[in-house]
């Protein structure tokens, strides 16, 4: 509230006004009291304004204020009463009402998160797995624990402890029909062991309605391995073992996954298999699930160079797959001198930095086969880059190896021996390209200039083996679709909680991976429906747009003592309606309003 005069007819008027919003939400201002010619303290017209609208609005501090003068105190009192009667004498909380309603007494309660919900509803509705684990034996409230476990994998990855903490503050019980307490932590890991034990028939009912779902054909299948570490030692776990970790935590122990993706991304079939399991050795396991249930399913197989071993091509020969396989671990040396030749096709679209240029040759040691051999500038400066750095760090450590025999702290020489032989092993990719020998009381390192200046020559080059009677450009766009699995992977480990992994034992541990897989089978299909709206943007944008919309519910007490409760969704912004509707959600039939009124 604040004083104003006006002029009327040559004489002042003075009014105390008061600024609202109408029903439209659009400022205005009303008059509470016209005072006159009245001639106000100046510099307490400010204060006096202040007490009227407290004492207005029903508090009476302002009496026992001290800043007031007498005489301001007098034109409040004044000027409350010429307000009230100017209302017909109804009461300050009888003004504060709108149709009955106590404007001051409302309150918004059990406010939840509810629009990245209603999304991974909507997809867990579209791939049909409630009634799939309907038809498997598992009870409703199996079903909708299974649900909540995935979404939340898919929404805000947490471990059961902090997922019961976590549903409380959504929608999905709501909405479910689910209650969960602390207790509630064991039935979590009963579901979880309930699909785990329908593991291979879900994924193999999910592969199948694929092409159908996302109206698709599938012609390559892509395969990848990649694994999973533990903070602990996992004492009762048998797949926990140590070996080469991709994130250097080679002292942890850890799981393999190997994971099969089609050429749109789309997973197949996944096994888990121990730590210290060699990457060649997996793939008949997986070629294995692909082939009980999909019958007369043989696309072309794509295989990066960690498994290109004869003993897997022979495997895809003998089934009958065609194979497209990057043999260039193996056989970047041996065609070192047809890489040197400019024989080579630029594949067109490309600019000078990200050039790639390949060419078709037939393969020596394999009539049936052609060799492809691709030259890639950025992959050439990410792999030179990558052996500087290994070299840099190999270099450090022979260094510190050399100044603690240098200042006799290492001496005995067998113990000189295991520590290069330490070094050595440490350092696999640059080794080769060093001799170290321990002579005279100097440990002496020499570089191997040609080898390593082969070798970098070398780098951004590859050599892929196919039986597939295609174009050396059209067999490398081929090729980069395994892209599409190690996107998969990153999407796994950073956004739908792969990692961590906080269980011990074996049958926690693989449920816990495949819940994660089945949150990325939602994902797929979210991607999809982006991509068909023309929309790029990445599942974490969506979620974070979509975390303010809200399910709230609205009391409303009444000048008549009833309390009316309406609990419904919160209107959406632009953006958020915008991908609901790209998803097909109806966010107020997916959750109608309720009311309910208490007398």
């Amino acid at each position: 509230m604040y004083f104003r005069t006006k002029t009327v007819k040559g004489t002042p008027l003075v009014q105390l006004v008061e600024s609202y919003r109408n029903s439209e939400s659009q400022p205005r201002q009303r008059v509470i009291a016209s005072l006159g010619d009245a001639s106000l303290p100046e510099d307490e017209k400010r204060a006096i304004a202040q007490a009227v609208e407290s004492a207005l609005s029903g508090q009476t501090d302002w009496l026992a204020s001290e800043a007031l003068s007498p005489d301001a105190s007098s034109w409040v009192a004044r000027i409350v009463q010429l307000a009230l009667n100017s209302k017909g004498g109804n009461s300050v909380v009888e003004a504060a009402s709108v149709d009955g309603v106590l404007l001051d007494e409302i309150e918004t309660q059990n406010v939840v998160q509810l629009g990245p919900q209603l999304v991974a509803m909507k997809a867990w509705e579209a791939l049909a797995l409630s009634s799939l684990l309907e038809e498997l034996g598992m009870n409703p409230s199996a079903i909708a624990t299974a649900q909540l476990m995935v979404s939340n994998r898919l929404i805000e990855p947490l471990s059961e402890w902090a997922l019961i903490d976590w549903s409380e503050r959504t929608a999905l019980p709501e909405l479910l029909g689910l209650r969960l307490t602390k207790t509630g932590k064991d039935r979590l890991y009963r579901t979880g062991d309930q699909l785990l034990k329908q593991r291979t028939t879900i994924e193999s009912k999910l592969r199948l309605q694929q092409p159908d779902l996302f109206n698709m054909q599938r012609s390559v299948i892509l395969y990848d391995v990649t694994n999973t570490h533990f903070e602990g030692v996992c004492p009762k776990n048998p797949k926990a073992r140590h070996g080469k970790n991709k994130q250097k935590r080679n002292d942890c122990p850890q799981v393999a996954i190997g994971m099969a993706f089609d050429e749109h991304g789309l997973p197949l079939a996944h096994e888990v298999f121990e730590g210290n399991t060699v990457d060649t050795t997996t793939l008949v396991t997986l070629l294995d699930r692909l082939e009980i249930k999909d019958s007369g399913l043989k696309p072309v197989v794509i295989l990066d160079a960690g498994f290109a071993s004869k003993s897997n091509l022979t495997l895809l020969k003998e089934r009958g797959y065609s194979y497209l396989i990057n043999i260039t671990r193996s056989s970047r040396k041996k065609y070192a001198q047809a890489f040197d030749q400019e024989d080579f096709e630029a594949l067109p679209g490309r600019t000078e930095k990200n050039k790639v240029e390949v060419k078709k040759i037939e393969d020596p040691e394999d009539a049936d086969s052609q060799l492809v051999l691709c030259r890639s500038a950025q992959r050439g400066l990410k792999e030179v880059a990558m052996l500087s750095k290994a070299e840099e760090r190999f270099l450090a450590d022979q260094q510190a190896l050399s100044e603690r025999i240098a200042a006799g702290r290492l001496i005995d020489p067998e113990k000189i021996q295991r520590k290069i032989g330490a070094l050595q092993k440490k350092h696999p990719k640059v080794q080769r390209y060093y001799s170290i020998e321990f002579c005279d009381g100097t440990l002496i390192a020499q570089r191997k200039d040609e080898q390593m200046e082969q070798a970098l020559g070398l780098c951004g080059d590859y050599v892929l083996k196919t039986d597939k009677q295609l174009d050396a450009d059209q067999l490398w766009q081929l090729y980069m679709t395994l892209l599409k699995a190690e996107r998969g992977f990153r999407m796994l480990k950073s956004s739908l909680g792969l990692r961590p992994n906080y269980h011990q034992l074996e049958e926690r541990v693989d449920a816990h991976i495949f819940i994660s897989v089945l949150a990325y089978h939602l994902l797929t299909w979210i991607h999809h429906r982006l991509e068909v709206s023309g929309d790029t943007r990445e599942w974490k944008t969506i979620r974070r747009l979509l975390s303010t919309h809200s399910l709230v519910s609205t009391i409303l007490p009444l000048k008549d003592g009833t309390i009316m409760q309406v609990r419904k969704p919160s209107v959406p912004d632009s953006e958020q309606a915008r991908i609901f509707q790209q998803m097909g959600v109806d966010w107020k039939q997916a959750c109608p309003a309720q009311k309910s009124i208490k007398k």
